[in-house]
């Protein structure tokens, strides 16, 4: 064996092995050992070990030892003996106390192999390198065992077949021999050999004659032969099925069905033959199979069937005095022919209360018949009704339908429905309606259950005594709060029933009305209801959650119920969760609940919350909402407002008493003030100048004598303009003094020259004089009288002529000087102010036109109480209004200051307007 570029020999060496290798160190139960030999490189430049080479296969679960031997030659010059020798298994090192050595041999032994392969290898440390010696690889099995049941089986024109049972597996290679013995003829191996069995192939068959079989299994660790079967082979045929199989209804015989076939193509001549069908409905797994004597008849009538229903069938054949059996044929199918309904159609109402005109809507409805009980294909129904006192058909009508509604009155009726197919009518099916007063007094339902079991509701009631025909349960599902909104379903029940299985496919996490009706001879009762769930599970969603109302330490918090047909299950509570930033909380109240208030809150803190609704199963959350409680609370806010509401209506009524009194006030407040236009004072100074000639004397404040006011002028006013430009002219230059007057003097009225009688002065308690120029002048006119206590004022307009007359007259006695000359004008304002102090505030001034006439008595008036050649000293000038009177004037050239009232200028403007 060449690798590489060096050469490796393997020798043997027995007499290293032959001291050691002893029958008593190794099991007696070892059979053989593989040794594969391969030579690995390393630092070695050449073989310097043998090894024993004993079985390659063993059997599993026994015990084997191995050995490794080291040459002479190599001892001395590597420097190794046999101790440093070692043992990998499957590149696992084993334990030291697993083998043993001399000074040129390992050995090892290994117990129990339960592995089918095992490699292992020995190694030797040399200068402290390890270096592959030997590797052996072992292989585990078993002995095979003698082949049992064996059977032959001869297919005409096709081959001659024998099986068998090998027995346990060997884990080796196993091979098999099927030998044929006939007498008298040489023996036969069967040349088409497979796992567990082998065929004879055609020509090699023979119709007649007996054979011996035999078997032989062999492998490394032994063989097995199985005992001789000695069989006929007359009797070993096996046909082919039967072909052409058909499969018919018959007329007239619902329960039958007509079968046929042809016999097998391939069988031996002259062969007799039994058939088998067998047959079952379409939708079953369970066969029924027929079994009938050696007939030639290659037909059979199916018997005993069931009407409108469909059945597949299957044919095989067995050849007489023969063993086997023919496969079954392919499957046909036939359908029975239709036959009358089995029963009538389960029938139910809904019956609605009176109307108005004493009618009541009952609404049928009936089951469709399902293949079974229908016996064919249902063409229709037909329908009537009749009162149960007369039993005379009200209505008939038929329909495909599988509802109906009536408008009954009162009374008992019954309503009768049949079904019907091309082969006749169903039994009648009859629903009894009771009366209206008939319904309260037939005992009902006294209490329901439900539970839910392997997928479906167990439901349990009770009644006071079991009814005439039964009872009735009916269901529906509830959707958006509202009973029997999808489709009614119902089932009957026998009257000793307690408790029955919904017959339906239920939904799950779907809430469904469940109602018993218990059925009497008269009809069936009022119902029991409850709702009710076939599995529950959390909501599909949370509450939906109002606005919240906080308050001070409060809030109030609503929600609403979560829709029927989310709810997945009954709400069993609900669960208020509420988070500040000092904590949080929970409240937990009952499913009617869908307010709660919070309390002994925080003030002015923000909360969050939600809302979970629970069920059975668990609780789904609301969607996060928050609130804020207020800073004040409503006790705050009233004692607020309450002093401001107070204050306020307060307020309000003073107003309105003030309003309703406010001329009483106003006199309080602002008293009424003596109008100088009215003083008796301007007449009888007008007066007294025309009559007398007399001019008043009055102090000038620069000396000590008197001075005459020579002219007083008015101005002639002929525009309005030119009015308010005096007025203003005036305004600014204007000085006034306030004197009181004697009151004694009567009020001159004066005629004009178109006849209007003109008042030259109304009351007043006061003469005010106007200084038209810059700086203070004072004027104090001559008393008429003393000062005293009695009234000025008199109301001119009230005195009759001859009055005025009188007092005219009685004036023309007082003396020319009528005032004292050494009045101290002091003196007389302190007096004046001390008699009214309200004159102080009295000036107002009044804009007027005058109309200067010639001829008027106004004209002469002044004239006649002024002396000529007066002049009227402005800022501007003296204004003459008599220039005549002005060139005769010889008085001296003293300062002369022009004076004239206020009052009194107003009084002429008025009376010209």
């Amino acid at each position: 064996m060449e690798r590489g570029s060096q050469q490796f020999h393997l020798n043997r060496s027995p007499t290293l092995l032959t001291p050691r290798v002893t029958p008593q160190n190794i099991i007696s139960t070892w059979i053989w050992v593989l040794i594969s030999t391969f030579i690995i490189e390393g630092e070695l430049k050449l073989l310097c070990h043998d090894v024993d080479s004993t079985s390659k296969v063993v059997q599993l679960q026994s015990n084997i030892s191995l050995s490794c031997a080291l040459r002479e030659e190599c001892l001395q010059l590597l420097d190794v003996n046999a101790s440093h020798i070692f043992w990998r298994m499957n590149d696992t090192q084993i334990s030291r106390e697993q083998y043993y050595f001399n000074a040129t041999v390992s050995w090892v032994t290994l117990k129990r192999i339960d592995a089918l392969r095992t490699y292992l290898t020995c190694h030797i440390n040399i200068k402290g390198a390890p270096n592959i010696l030997h590797r052996f690889e072992i292989e585990a099995g078993l002995p095979p065992d003698k082949p049992k049941n064996i059977s032959c089986i001869s297919y005409w024109r096709v081959n001659f077949t024998c099986s068998w049972d090998q027995g346990r597996e060997t884990h080796l290679k196993t091979n098999f021999t099927l030998t044929r013995k006939r007498q008298y003829m040489k023996n036969e191996i069967c040349p088409n050999l497979k796992k567990s069995s082998c065929s004879f192939e055609y020509p090699e068959l023979d119709i007649l004659g007996n054979y011996a079989i035999i078997v032989e299994a062999q492998n490394a660790l032994g063989k097995a032969s199985s005992d001789p079967l000695d069989l006929d082979v007359w009797h070993t045929w096996k046909t082919d099925p039967p072909w052409n199989v058909t499969v018919h209804s018959i007329l007239g015989q619902s329960r039958s069905l007509l079968v046929t076939w042809c016999k097998p193509k391939m069988a031996p001549p002259n062969l007799p033959l039994y058939y088998d069908l067998q047959y079952q409905k379409v939708g079953t797994s369970k066969w029924i199979q027929v079994k009938e004597e050696t007939t030639s008849n290659t037909s059979f009538v199916l018997k005993n069937l069931k009407p409108f229903t469909n059945y597949t069938v299957a044919v095989r054949c067995i050849g007489k005095d023969q063993i086997y059996w023919s496969r079954w044929s392919s499957v046909k199918s036939g359908v029975t022919s239709e036959d009358n309904p089995l029963t009538g159609p389960s029938i139910w109402r809904k019956i609605k209360n009176l109307d108005s005109e004493g009618k009541r809507e009952v609404h049928v409805q009936w089951k469709a018949l399902n293949r079974s009980k229908a016996n064919g294909i249902i063409l229709g129904y037909r329908v009537w009704y009749e009162k149960r006192r007369d039993r005379k058909i009200i209505q008939q009508f038929n329909t495909t339908s599988l509802n109906s509604s009536f408008l009954l009155t009162h009374d008992a009726y019954m309503i009768t429905v049949i079904a019907y197919n091309s082969a006749g009518d169903s039994p009648e099916a009859t629903l009894k309606v009771p009366a209206v007063n008939q319904m309260d007094d037939l005992p009902a339902v006294q209490d329901i259950t439900t539970t839910s079991q392997n997928n479906q509701l167990l439901i349990h009631w009770n009644t006071s005594r079991p009814p005439d025909d039964g009872y009735v349960i009916e269901w529906c599902l509830i959707l958006n709060a509202s009973p029997c909104t999808g489709p009614l379903h119902w089932q009957h029940e026998p009257n000793t029933s307690k408790m029955a299985y919904l017959q339906g496919d239920l939904e799950k996490f779907k809430r469904y009305n469940i109602s018993v009706y218990a059925v009497y001879t008269d009809g069936a009762g009022n119902p029991f209801s409850i709702p009710a769930y076939l599995q529950q599970d959390i909501p599909e969603v949370g509450p939906i959650i109002d606005a919240p109302l906080a308050r001070e330490t409060e809030c109030t918090i609503k929600w609403h119920e979560i829709p029927v047909e989310k709810r997945r299950g009954f709400i069993t509570n609900y669960t208020i969760f509420y988070k500040s930033a000092k904590g949080e909380a929970g409240v937990t109240v009952n499913s009617t609940v869908h307010e709660y208030t919070l309390k002994s809150l925080q003030k002015n803190t923000d909360y969050t919350f939600y809302v979970m609704a629970s069920t059975v199963k668990g609780g789904m959350n609301s969607t996060l909402n928050s609130f804020t409680t207020n800073a004040l609370g409503q006790r705050d806010i009233v004692v607020i407002l309450v002093p401001v509401l107070v204050i306020f209506l307060l307020l309000v009524n003073m107003l309105i008493i003030c309003f309703n009194n406010k001329h009483r006030i106003a006199k309080h407040i602002w008293p009424d003030v003596a109008d100088p236009a009215g003083s008796s004072l301007a007449d009888w100074f007008h007066e007294h100048q025309y009559k007398n000639d007399q001019t008043p004397k009055i102090l000038n404040p620069g000396n000590d004598h008197y001075t005459d006011i020579s002219t007083v002028e008015v101005l002639y006013l002929p525009e309005e303009s030119q009015l308010q430009s005096i007025k203003k002219d005036l305004s600014s230059h204007l000085h006034t003094v306030e004197v009181e007057c004697p009151p004694t003097v009567p009020p001159h009225h004066e005629t004009t020259s178109n006849g209007e009688e003109t008042k030259l002065l109304q009351q007043a308690d006061t003469v005010v004089y106007t200084v038209l120029e810059e700086g203070y002048k004072s004027q104090i006119p001559d008393f008429c009288r003393s000062l005293s206590k009695q009234p000025l004022l008199s109301n001119t307009s009230e005195k009759s002529t001859s009055d005025h007359e009188t007092e005219i007259s009685a004036l023309d006695g007082v003396e020319e000087n009528w005032c004292p000359q050494n009045t101290d004008e002091n003196d007389v304002f302190q007096q004046i102010t001390k008699i009214n102090p309200y004159l102080n505030n009295s000036l107002h001034m009044t804009e007027s036109k005058i109309a200067l006439d010639s001829d008027s008595s106004s004209n002469s008036l002044i004239d006649s109480s002024c002396k000529e050649g007066m002049k009227v000293q402005g800022d501007a000038g003296t204004v003459n209004v008599n220039p005549q009177s002005s060139l005769q004037d010889n008085q001296p050239n003293n300062p002369v200051q022009t004076y004239i009232t206020v009052q009194l200028l107003g009084l002429m403007l008025n009376n010209e307007m």
